[in-house]
């Protein structure tokens, strides 16, 4: 039997780049918080230490001077296996 190298295993990740995350993202939103979500793109996605893409929307602008409430969309999604670490959204 001949043995498996490191080098043999495709080690790319899961979640290779910021575009992909936030297409993974933008399903989970939407499946929790509906359409309306997607007025808080652009969504941004930062990998946090090589693990962890962390996704999250941008407030939507105001009025000037208009004093509003709320918070964004966010996304935790492990890059290496592509399963979702958590999903929430800030009042």
């Amino acid at each position: 039997m001949v043995g498996i190298n490191k080098t043999d295993v495709n080690t790319k990740p899961c979640v290779a780049d910021a575009n992909q995350a936030i297409g993974i993202a933008e399903k989970e939103f939407i499946k929790g918080y509906g359409e309306e979500v997607l007025k808080e793109r652009p969504f941004v996605a930062t990998l946090v230490n090589d693990t962890i893409w962390v996704v999250k929307g941008t407030f939507p602008k105001g009025n000037p001077g208009e004093i509003r409430k709320g918070g964004v969309a966010r996304a935790e999604i492990n890059a290496n296996n592509c399963k979702i670490i958590k999903v929430i959204h800030g009042k």
